[in-house]
């Protein structure tokens, strides 16, 4: 058999001669290399289908890259465009601004020059009325017009003009003693009054008192000569000195801070005093270890708490009575709760209503022990000097006496000073007298009784009536005493 393949298939070329036996294995072995060529043909046409499938993936990719940049190119197109309008926005607004306050400055300016016109034109007119007032009326009629003309000034103080009639009769006055009349908001606007403020002071409710000036004098002429003034001022004058309340060892000191409330029970071990609201005051406790649990609250670096003191109060008192222009405090302020059988939470309603700027049950509810004052065995006034030190010194006066049946009422004010102290620093009788109608401050005092040695207690209680008030005052316990209506007020320097 002759196969015209045979020389591709690289095998031997047949012959005539060549029998069929020979030819089936040589038609076999080129089956096979037929099938193993195609096989390998098969392999080489797959991996060229594998790369194509490749280089599709690879071109899809590229696709979404390049739509995936022609997004990004066209925001990054759009910000620009959006800054450049808004650049171009900016510029005009400036523009307008700077225009508009031009327009305002001018206008500021005009508004101004007229308000200093039309006030040197008020007082001008004001000067003018006021002396043709006094030319043409008589010198009584004259005066009460400068009353209620009034002064603006920020030294602002108190006179008794007359002693007696149960309240006595107080004026506002100037610096210079003369009679003033300022309405009830000049108190508002006025520099000591408007900085007294609500803060909370490692965690009690406190009030914060701010440093002013203070004199007291005698009026040299006018309507009121003769008698004794006693002013403020918010900063620093010729014959002023700071008050008492503001100096701590010998110096002194910005602010001090007066619990807001009558002191409470904060807990703790030792036990310490607070100010808080919602709570019943803390009684029935002597006053060494009343003093000791206000006390106790100076640690892990806080310092300064005391149970307040006879200047931290009588700073109080002034204010308010000048501010009142009586010591009337039921009549002016507030009845307080002066009129029931037990005390109430420190800020219950008719707590409450016996308070001045902030300062919540300053007179009933319980009575409140107060440092730096006290009656010595022999019945003469200790104070703690005014300095600040809490040193003791012993006025030399003697207190009046109470009969132990009596109450009494303030009738003239002790004055006169010594080394380290000033009767004038704080409300003191020269004399009292047990008929109300005879008082000069109506509210109850309760003189020496005893030779044991007294503490100063001040307020009133629930059960003291008309009797309570800002300025009442207990001088008739020794310091070991203790009982329900009696507690305290904190303080802090």
């Amino acid at each position: 058999m002759i196969d015209k393949k045979s020389e591709y298939l690289e095998l031997p070329l047949p012959n005539e001669q060549n029998m069929l036996e020979d030819d089936c294995p040589r038609i076999v072995e080129a089956f096979r290399k037929v099938d193993a060529h195609a096989k390998t043909a098969d392999e080489r046409l797959d991996g060229v289908e594998g790369r194509a499938d490749s280089l599709e993936i690879r071109a899809s990719a590229l696709e979404t890259a390049q739509a995936s940049t022609e997004g990004t190119l066209q925001s990054h197109a759009a910000s620009l465009s959006s800054l450049a309008t808004e650049k171009a926005d900016a510029t005009a607004l400036a523009g307008e601004v700077q225009a508009r306050t031009e327009a305002v400055s001018g206008e500021a300016s005009a508004r101004a020059d007229a308000i200093t016109a039309a006030v040197a034109a008020e007082t001008q007119a004001r000067e003018e009325a006021m002396t043709a007032h006094d030319a043409s009326l008589s010198a009584h009629d004259a005066l009460v017009k400068r009353i209620t003309v009034g002064s603006l000034s920020p030294v602002i103080g108190i006179c008794c003009v007359e002693d007696g009639g149960g309240s006595g009769l107080w004026f506002n006055i100037d610096a210079e003693g003369q009679p003033v009349s300022p309405p009830r908001s000049y108190f508002d606007y006025h520099p000591t009054y408007n900085a007294l403020r609500r803060v909370l002071v490692d965690g009690q409710m406190m009030q914060e008192h701010h440093k002013f000036y203070y004199k007291a004098f005698e009026i040299a002429s006018g309507p009121f000569a003769g008698r004794r003034g006693r002013c403020i001022s918010p900063g620093q004058m010729d014959g002023f000195k700071p008050f008492p309340s503001f100096m701590k060892n010998g110096q002194e000191v910005d602010t001090w801070y007066c619990g807001t409330f009558q002191a409470t029970d904060e807990g703790g071990s030792p036990k310490k005093l607070g100010s808080r609201p919602g709570k019943a005051p803390f009684v029935n406790v002597n006053f060494p270890t009343m003093q000791s649990y206000c006390r106790n609250r100076n640690v892990g670096g806080v310092d300064g708490f005391d149970m307040w003191n006879i200047y931290q109060a009588a700073e109080i008192q002034l204010l308010a009575l000048i501010e009142a222009a009586t010591p009337d405090s039921q009549a002016y302020y507030g009845r307080g709760r002066v009129d029931t059988s037990s005390a109430a939470n420190v800020d219950a309603t008719d707590v409450a209503t016996a308070s001045w700027r902030g300062h919540v049950g300053l007179w009933g509810n319980v009575w409140q022990m107060c440092a730096g004052l006290e009656i010595s065995t022999s019945g003469t006034v200790k104070l703690w000097k005014n300095d600040g030190s809490k040193e003791w010194v012993d006025t030399g006066f003697v207190c009046p006496a109470y009969d132990g049946s009596n109450p009494a009422y303030m009738q003239t004010l002790k004055t006169g000073n010594g080394e380290g102290f000033d009767f004038e620093d704080i409300f003191f009788p020269a004399t009292t007298t047990t008929s109300a109608a005879a008082g000069t401050i109506p509210d109850g005092f309760w003189g020496r009784n005893g030779s044991a040695g007294n503490v100063c207690y001040l307020g009133a209680s629930w059960v003291d009536g008309v009797r309570a008030g800002l300025f009442a005052c207990d001088l008739n316990d020794p310091a070991s005493y203790a009982t329900t209506n009696i507690g305290c007020r904190l303080a802090k320097m």
